[in-house]
């Protein structure tokens, strides 16, 4: 696997330590997400020194709005030039559609799909009865044909959605697990090589690494996998 390939999850509560974490394994680590628990807290002095450190960002917002209000959202974060930006393809083809139009041209939006955490009992209790690879699908040519640049899902999914997305598309999946890490609240899990053999062109890492007792022999072996 390349260092490329590996996205790794800052979901800590302060921008100092992620900020330590993003010197620690930046040459380990291809790009490092940002999500809502780290952007509530302190997400401007985070984004700034991970600017400074010139390593890529996946801002992890995950937007869902009306299309104005989610266009305007995106266009907000152009100064912050994520290489990723996130929002849920289940918002529809006019709001997708909305934001790519205000998308920068540096930033890759991605369409979530059903979030990895949802089993299939979870999935239809939602009201999606033709449950998650279904779903998955539907939303993933929706967020195809709005123009987005790829999409989120779970590397159970990742096979199907890269003939779909052929060469061109991004299919990035969280819901990735070491060997013998434990599952957390993740219900569609895959190894990181897994994975990528399924058809992902980036997997998603946060506890298993930064909980780890050695977390650079972890990206190591995922590395060296």
């Amino acid at each position: 696997m390349k260092t490329g390939q590996i996205i790794l999850a800052l979901d800590v509560d302060t921008a100092e330590e992620a900020l330590l974490w993003a010197k620690r394994l930046k040459g380990r680590v291809g790009t490092f997400k940002v999500g809502l628990q780290l952007y509530l807290r302190h997400g401007h002095e985070v984004l700034h020194g991970l600017a400074s450190l010139g390593v890529p960002v996946f801002l992890d917002l995950k937007f869902h709005d009306i299309p104005n209000t989610v266009a305007q959202a995106v266009a907000a974060t152009a100064v912050w030039r994520p290489r990723f930006l996130t929002l849920h393809a289940s918002g529809g083809r006019e709001m997708m559609e909305a934001a790519a139009g205000k998308a920068s041209a540096e930033t890759c939006l991605l369409g979530v799909t059903v979030l990895t955490s949802l089993s299939e009992e979870n999935v239809r209790e939602i009201g999606w009865q033709e449950g998650s690879a279904a779903s998955v699908g539907r939303l993933s040519s929706l967020a195809k044909s709005a123009g987005l640049g790829g999409l989120v899902c779970s590397p159970h999914e990742a096979k199907t959605e890269r003939v779909r997305w052929g060469n061109q598309g991004e299919i990035v999946t969280p819901g990735v697990r070491p060997p013998g890490s434990a599952k957390g609240d993740q219900s569609r899990v895959m190894t990181p090589e897994e994975a990528i053999l399924a058809g992902a062109s980036r997997i998603v890492l946060g506890r298993p690494v930064l909980q780890a007792r050695e977390p650079e022999a972890v990206l190591d072996g995922i590395l060296g996998a």
